[in-house]
């Protein structure tokens, strides 16, 4: 029964999805001349959007003692942001500039719903089987495929510290269709410093965390 409505949801999350997207895209979406990178592999990463001053200014923002961190299971820390920090935050970030680009990239003026800033740390080789931070490769449903995460780094993340690891759309066709296993796939790291951006589309490309090496973290902004 368990596998039957499981089944049953994916079905429902694939027309949902499929609807809001069509929806979408018919009344929201501006005309695009031509496919791009975003559209065409699912990511693109933007090296430093965000100059020294505005990279450090998100990072003050970031570890304010106005906001609150916790942890939500042992390898998993998040902070919530006061609502003073979350304007300065979006104010700072997306300017007219981004925002204007935003729009030519995808052909949409987003609204952010969804804010998170986090930091993963190592899991014992015994314990990865468990999903402590979707550190195993999913897709995000049941979200319109125009959905897009925009990720920033807190701090430095190199391959040792845990980087997002995404397939391409059709990498992510390719491992559905011949049901080979996701390592015989070339994955693409999102390594980057402070200033970096990355956009994604992770309703149509697998995905997952990646799990940082012994004594180091991957800090993050996901909105």
């Amino acid at each position: 029964m368990k596998f039957l409505f499981q089944i049953l949801y994916e079905k429902l999350c694939r027309v949902y999805s499929e609807l809001i997207t069509i929806t979408e895209c018919f009344f929201l979406r501006e005309n695009l001349k031509e496919k791009n990178v975003l559209d065409k592999d699912g990511y693109i990463k933007i090296q430093k959007n965000l100059n020294l001053n505005k990279s450090k200014k998100v990072f003050d923002i970031v570890i304010s003692t106005r906001n609150k961190s916790f942890f939500i299971n042992k390898y998993h820390k998040r902070t919530i942001l006061s609502k003073d920090n979350l304007k300065e935050f979006i104010d700072l970030v997306f300017d007219e500039k981004f925002c204007n680009f935003l729009t030519f990239q995808t052909g949409f003026k987003y609204s952010i719903d969804f804010f998170g800033a986090y930091e993963n740390l190592p899991i014992p080789e015994n314990e990865r089987n468990i999903c402590w931070y979707a550190n195993h490769y999913h897709l995000d449903k049941p979200n319109s495929q125009n959905m897009l995460k925009i990720f920033l780094p807190i701090s430095n993340i190199s391959i040792n510290d845990g980087p997002l690891e995404v397939l391409s759309i059709n990498q992510t066709k390719q491992y559905f269709y011949t049901k080979k296993s996701s390592d015989e796939f070339i994955k693409n790291y999102f390594v980057g410093d402070l200033g970096d951006m990355f956009l994604c589309k992770l309703n149509l490309c697998l995905h997952k965390a990646g799990i940082p090496a012994k004594k180091r973290s991957t800090r993050l902004i996901m909105l």
